[in-house]
């Protein structure tokens, strides 16, 4: 019988932590990504893993652990918040560059807002960055699965994976599935190569077209594997008035509220691989829509990749506010500016 749990966005990410073996977790504590290392000691617990759960004495240092773990070949995850990363910056680029050995999941919360931050910075923009893959739920269940398609894309490639949930993913809370942990074999060994596991100047040359080489085969992959998370939900009333590409959260709002307004005439292309954008998915709704609106938090991740912007309503030219969370009265706002019906005038009370 399939068990499930109403569970914190951070504790279904936690639970896919458990569930996908990881060995070694590791964080600095930081709203709004705090929950996820005592779920993860928790659900061990739970489960009887035998993971290891560690706090770090600073962000470069819960992911350096984590990143070692990897190089002995085990699954390891490294968790944080946004400006966290901003204190791990110096290792997270370099082993961007590595071969990793063992599946490493990077957990990046965002706060948009901001609530509890010293910026509202988008942690996407870090990932292409660095060149490594980012995955963006926009639902706590998403999180979750999400977890497990990171570690096997970071063992295929040997690369770092990126998941970036933002504030309103890891505070909400919803019904998830909950599975047994995987059944694998992970034998930790440590091999020294120095060609591998040292930043050299030499290696660096030699590795950065390898790095390039992983991203296009990323990016393919994204295009033709990940369904899940990148589709399309078309107009069902003829030609639609308006396109919407969104991304992470940002697709959960707009779904509810077009859902609220029993709108069929505007189709939706969720993307929850926002880099390596899948570009070819994206190009080809553009192509086929007048009028075409991106909305996804906070920096316009989405749209730098975009080659032609004509078509397209965003950030880069103001449409959609640069700063901020989208709020769902705002998306709303937007939405109906984009279509030609503006937001009604409220009545004053006298």
């Amino acid at each position: 019988m399939t068990k499930r749990a109403i569970l914190l966005g951070n504790e279904a990410i936690a639970r896919g932590i458990v569930e996908a073996g990881c060995m070694v977790a590791t964080a600095y504590p930081g709203t709004p990504s705090s929950e996820i290392l005592p779920a993860v000691a928790k659900f061990a617990d739970e489960l009887g893993t035998k993971t290891a759960v560690e706090w770090g004495a600073n962000e470069k240092v819960a992911f350096e652990m984590a990143s070692s773990a990897s190089f002995t070949g085990v699954r390891a995850c490294a968790v944080m918040k946004q400006v966290g990363l901003n204190v791990a910056a110096d290792p997270f680029m370099s082993a961007a560059h590595f071969d990793m050995k063992g599946g490493f999941l990077l957990v990046v919360a965002d706060d948009p807002g901001p609530h509890s931050s010293q910026t509202e910075q988008d942690s996407r923009y870090f990932a292409m960055f660095a060149k490594v893959p980012c995955f963006d739920p926009a639902t706590a269940a998403e999180a979750k699965e999400m977890v497990f398609d990171a570690f096997d894309l970071s063992e295929k490639h040997n690369i770092i994976a990126m998941l970036r949930p933002s504030v309103r993913v890891d505070h909400c809370r919803q019904d998830v599935e909950l599975k047994d942990v995987m059944d694998m074999e992970q034998v930790m060994k440590f091999e020294k190569d120095p060609a591998r596991w040292v930043c050299l100047p030499a290696r660096v040359r030699v590795n950065h077209p390898k790095l390039n080489a992983k991203m296009d085969a990323i990016r393919e992959e994204f295009e033709t594997h990940y369904g899940k998370y990148n589709y399309e939900v078309p107009a069902a009333s003829g030609k639609a008035k308006l396109g919407i590409i969104a991304s992470g959260v940002s697709f959960s709002v707009v779904m509810d509220i077009l859902r609220g307004w029993g709108r069929e005439d505007i189709s939706v292309l969720k993307i929850g691989t926002p880099h390596p954008l899948p570009l070819k998915m994206v190009e080809d709704f553009i192509a086929r829509h007048d009028n075409v609106l991106v909305l996804e938090e906070t920096y316009p991740v989405v749209e730098m990749q975009i080659n032609d912007r004509t078509r397209v309503r965003g950030r880069w030219n103001g449409y959609v506010p640069r700063a901020g969370e989208l709020l769902p009265e705002i998306i709303e706002s937007i939405i109906l500016k984009s279509i030609g019906e503006e937001v009604a005038e409220t009545a004053d009370a006298d």
